[in-house]
Parts: C-alpha cells; sequence; structure tokens
C-alpha cells in the first residue's frame, strides 16, 4: 500500500505513488506524453474554475489553447470514462474551454536571470518553445533562432487558421516567450544566416528543434518517384498550407487530389474546399481502419463534402496538354502481411489501373527532417538520412553540449509528443550545465472544493457532447475557425463527467466494524469483503493473518470504481475516506509537470 504523508494537516491526505501505478489507475495522465494533470484541470472545470485549470495546463504542457484545437488526444482512447458509456471525456476540448473561458491572460513576469551559461534553441515550434519555458525559468538566458516570421512552427506554419486563429497562438507562443525573456531571432535561417558552428561558439549550450520541414515525394507501389510530377498543378502539402497560412497568392483547383492520409491530408483537404474546389478526393493506399488520421476529422471533412478512396496507389500524373494536370492514374491494392509499422502491406492487383480526372495534386504523406544545413566538420554522428543520433537519456549529440529532439529526430509526430521531448531537453541540458536539480517553477496550489457526488449528483448518466461547430454554409473561410467551441454551461457538464481517477477510497481498518455497508451500496461492484483464507499470501504479515480465527479484508477494485462517494456516504463509523494521489518518483519528467493539490479527506459524499 502507499504511504500516506502524515506531516499535513490531518483534515487532508496525500497518497504518494510511483509512476507505474498510474497506468491502471489514472491511465489519461500516463497516456499523455507531457503527463499532464487531467484529473485535477477538469475537476476545476467542473467547478467553472477555468482560470486555475488553464494555468495547470501551462504548467504541464506549455501551450493549452493551441493543444485544446490541435492535440492527437492520445489521453482520450485510454480514458476509464470510455468503460462506463463508450465515450471518453472531452479532455482535448475541455482544454481548450479552460483557455477560452479564463478571465485572466496570465502572461507570466519576466523570469529572472540566474545562470551564466547561455542556450540557443533552434526552431520555435512546439518543442523549442517548451524547452525555452523551462530553461528560462531555471535562471537561463535563452535566445531561439526561426526562420518563419513568427513563433509556432507548424502551429502557424502547417495548421490552418480556421483550426487554429492566430491570435491563440500568438499569445501562448509570441508573446509567452517575450513575457519570459527568451530573445526571438525571426527570419533567421541557421545554415544560410547564421551558421550552426558559430552558435556552438557563442553559446554553452544548443538545442536542435528545428521540426520536419521536407516533405516525403510522390512515389508508387514500387516505392520510385511517379511520372508526371513536372506538370502544373503538382503542389507539396506543406508548402500549399505554408502559403495559405502566410497569406501568399495560391491556386487551387476545381477538382483536387489529396494523397495520405495524416493530419497535413485533412487540413490540405478542407482548406481547398474553402477555396472553392467543387471536388476533392482523399486517396489513401490502405483502409480507414489503418489510416493515421483521427476519425473526427475525417467525419469532419466527410461532412464538407470531401470524399474519400481508399486500397489506391497512385502510379502516374497525366495531362492532355503536356503542362498541366489533368488526371491521377491509381492501381486498386489489397492488404497483405504487416508491414515494419504493423500495418498491413497494400498489395497492387494486377491490371486494376483507372484515371480520376482531377487538375490538382496535393502530395501530404508526412514531413522528414531537412538536415543538409548541418556542417560534417563538426563531427557529429548522423544516421543514413543525415539526422543527428543522440543519447536518449539525455538528448545530446556526440558532440558536448549540442541537444536534439522533438520532430527533428523522432520524425513528425503531434504537438503534445514534441512538447514532452522540449521539457525533457531543458532538464538535460540545465542538468549538463550544471544547474541546480529542481522544478523549473514554483508548483501551483490548488484546493478543490467538495463536490458532492453519489445521490445527489447524476454525473454519470450526462451524455457526451461534441464540440459545437459553425453550420456547413459558414464553414467557407479560410480564415474563421470552424469550431466555435464549448459554452461554460456545457465545458461544466462536460467535465463533471469525468471519474477523477487520481482519488481513491481509502478504508482505516482499525475502526471498520466489517458492516458490508459499503459493500451493499457500491453500483459497481467494486467493494467485496473476503475471508482471510483468500487473501492471504506467502508474506509474514499475511502468514499471521492466517492464524486469526475472525476477521476479513476488504478488497476494493479500483478500476471499476466511479468514484460516486456513495460507500463514504454510508459508512456509520466515518472509516471510509477519498484521497489524492501524488507521484513519488525522480523521474524528471513526472517531477516538473506535478500539481500539488489539496483534497480534503472528507467531504460527505465527495470529491
Amino acid at each position: 500500500m502507499p504511504d500516506l504523508d502524515q506531516s499535513q494537516d490531518p483534515r487532508y491526505k496525500t497518497v504518494f505513488v510511483e509512476p507505474d501505478w498510474y497506468k491502471t489507475n489514472i491511465p489519461c495522465q500516463v497516456g499523455c506524453p507531457a503527463h499532464t494533470d487531467v484529473s485535477t484541470y477538469i475537476g476545476l472545470i467542473s467547478q467553472g474554475r477555468f482560470d486555475e485549470a488553464y494555468l495547470i495546463n501551462r504548467r504541464c504542457n506549455v501551450v493549452p489553447g493551441v493543444l485544446g484545437r490541435t492535440c492527437a488526444r492520445p489521453c482520450e482512447p485510454v480514458c476509464r470514462r470510455n468503460k462506463i458509456d463508450g465515450k471518453p471525456v472531452s479532455i482535448c476540448w475541455l482544454k481548450r474551454s479552460a483557455h477560452d473561458h479564463r478571465e485572466y491572460r496570465h502572461l507570466p513576469e519576466r523570469a529572472k536571470i540566474t545562470q551564466d551559461k547561455k542556450v540557443a534553441i533552434i526552431g520555435a515550434g512546439s518543442a523549442g518553445v517548451a524547452c525555452a519555458r523551462d530553461l528560462a525559468e531555471m535562471g537561463y538566458p535563452v535566445t531561439i533562432y526561426e526562420s518563419y516570421p513568427v513563433a509556432g512552427g507548424m502551429m502557424v506554419g502547417g495548421i490552418p487558421i480556421w483550426r487554429l486563429p492566430r491570435d491563440v497562438t500568438h499569445e501562448e507562443t509570441d508573446e509567452y516567450m517575450d513575457a519570459l525573456g527568451v530573445e526571438m531571432k525571426f527570419n533567421t535561417t541557421v545554415g544560410k544566416d547564421v551558421q550552426l558552428g558559430d552558435l556552438m561558439k557563442q553559446y554553452d549550450a544548443v538545442y536542435i528543434a528545428a521540426g520536419c520541414q521536407d516533405t516525403k515525394p510522390i512515389t508508387g507501389p514500387d516505392n520510385k518517384l511517379i511520372p508526371g510530377l513536372q506538370y502544373k498543378g503538382v503542389v507539396d502539402g506543406l508548402r500549399f498550407l505554408e502559403k495559405v497560412n502566410f497569406g501568399e497568392p495560391v491556386f487551387v483547383g476545381k477538382k483536387v487530389v489529396v494523397l495520405g492520409g495524416g493530419f497535413t491530408a485533412m487540413d490540405c483537404c478542407r482548406s481547398a474546399i474553402r477555396f472553392g474546389a467543387e471536388k476533392v478526393y482523399v486517396i489513401y493506399r490502405r483502409t480507414k481502419e489503418e489510416m493515421p488520421s483521427d476519425e473526427y476529422e475525417v467525419e469532419e471533412a466527410m461532412h464538407e463534402q470531401v470524399e474519400f478512396q481508399y486500397l489506391l496507389t497512385q502510379t502516374e500524373v497525366v495531362s492532355d496538354d503536356d503542362v498541366h494536370v489533368s488526371g491521377l492514374k491509381l492501381i486498386r491494392n489489397k492488404l497483405g502481411d504487416p508491414d515494419p509499422s504493423g500495418r498491413r502491406r497494400p498489395i497492387p492487383i494486377k491490371d486494376s489501373e483507372f484515371i480520376i480526372d482531377c487538375d490538382m495534386v496535393i502530395a501530404a504523406f508526412g514531413q522528414d527532417p531537412a538536415t543538409k544545413w548541418i556542417p560534417d566538420d563538426l563531427g557529429i554522428e548522423k544516421n543514413r538520412w543525415g539526422v543527428p543520433l543522440i543519447d536518449r537519456n539525455t538528448w545530446m549529440t556526440n558532440v558536448p553540449g549540442l541537444f536534439a529532439g522533438g520532430d527533428f529526430t523522432e520524425g513528425a509526430r503531434n504537438l503534445i509528443s514534441s512538447v514532452a521531448d522540449g521539457r525533457d531537453a531543458a532538464t538535460s541540458i540545465n542538468r549538463y550545465l550544471g544547474g541546480v536539480e529542481k522544478v523549473a517553477e514554483e508548483p501551483i496550489e490548488v484546493e478543490l472544493p467538495d463536490f458532492r457526488r453519489g445521490m445527489v449528483d447524476d454525473y454519470e448518466s450526462i451524455p457526451w457532447q461534441v464540440i459545437p461547430s459553425l453550420p456547413l454554409e459558414k464553414r467557407y473561410s479560410i480564415t474563421v475557425e470552424s469550431e466555435t467551441g464549448y459554452t461554460q454551461q456545457e465545458a461544466v457538464d462536460q467535465a463533471r463527467r469525468c471519474l477523477q481517477c487520481q482519488l481513491n477510497i481509502m478504508i482505516d481498518p482499525s475502526t471498520c466494524i466489517l458492516c458490508s455497508g459499503c459493500v451493499d451500496i457500491c453500483p459497481y461492484d467494486c467493494i467485496s469483503m473476503e475471508g482471510l483464507t483468500r487473501v492471504v499470501k506467502n508474506e509474514p504479515l499475511h502468514e499471521e493473518a492466517a492464524q486469526w480465527e475472525r476477521g476479513a479484508d476488504m478488497i476494493i477494485d479500483e478500476e471499476k470504481c466511479i468514484r460516486c462517494g456513495l460507500c463514504i456516504v454510508r459508512c456509520p463509523t466515518d472509516v471510509i475516506s477519498m484521497v489524492k494521489y501524488e507521484v513519488a518518483s525522480v523521474n524528471d519528467r513526472w517531477n516538473v509537470s506535478k500539481i500539488p493539490v489539496v483534497i480534503p479527506e472528507k467531504a460527505g459524499g465527495h470529491r
């Protein structure tokens, strides 16, 4: 059993456990790469306390307003609410609600420079700003070099404004970094305007967080470039989105084919619709089940009249005038054995080729890191693609003081994973530079008020609600956000669906009278009273208990428990309480993400 912290006020209790315990009991926090304290911030939203929820999010994942609109949501598939009614808590959309409904902007005070060693960061994307934030709060002077005219990386270059308004990214990257005192050098490309070797001489540590800027080429079933890529109308997906996002002139055809099934493909196809394309196809070589895109994104694209065609691979771009695209030749596939990624391999079906009429083809297969700017004379060890090799424990290359991470070393993934990587890198850089091992900022102390449940709350029956969006006829603007977000009351209601998995039942055995009242009232049969002979194990304490003539063990299945608090209400001797679980580990990421929250030991019906 975890140890109770006896130093606190006796009215409160906190239990400290190792991170492995969370995998079963608080899977959402483990599922989040940044280990966001999901239960606490959603509990605060359920109380209408949006400002505090926002601050907890920003402590963990740096850009909560951005992630509330764009996160890949790895926390939601593992949410235990799925076991109640088949729908997770809307963790991502509630993160957005904390941003949208807070009363204050909460820009931080300028961080005090207490260190005499300087750090340079290449790239102001999610990994770069996360690393810069933590290092600045640790007292380091930090400078970010960014090729774009603004901060954000793929947040501004690769995600359309109709998904992510620029006032959100500007506040949480540009203004946030400026308030902290991080120096930003925009329109500065390392390898062109400044050299990596020069940065290594000027700074005590350099972190490469350049992301993935090179898009994958259009290849056919044989993995070779297909014919016809020279025709006008063949477009690189990332370059297309950059033009859209930075207001540059962009051509969009009447019939558009988007190749790929990831987030970039969804942004491209839905942007093409907004530019007036009459017909947009998304072509994917496997089935819908293997497609990496979020199911919600696919459904939204289909709602906007995008047509998805599966089990197809491009073989040639065709042209009627030998100048402009007039169609795309495709071949049908069937699925074979799994490939190294674990997905079944698409196998072309002989004599199944056909042509789709189109005047634009957008390649959106994903991106790779651009590495040609890294010079060979620095002696950096690289893989066969030119990506620097790093120590996975420290994020440092073989060159002392040169670190790399995020999508640049891990490949194109999602924003929240890069945020987590950036925070890990900051911890390692601090360690390398001889800084004190500490949490970057003083923890946020939050006291959750009584949240009564059981017989006085209907949280178990609150239905899941999709995030409100504009009607279809109002979506045809490239600058108007499609999703309108939850109202304050809708956010509170959706937050009340959370089972608050970090709160768990504790029974004081010294005064329990074994009346089984808690067993009888538990709606999910989580609590059982078992004879000692059924639960004893080969341990000294259990061997002694096996000799007792009377007695029983109270067994609680925490995975089934919905934290309704009925057992607390029913207990005639007040021996049952709820406690808040905290992580007790030397693991860096858990330490820097930990938000101490004080929970009343007894809250009459609870929470």
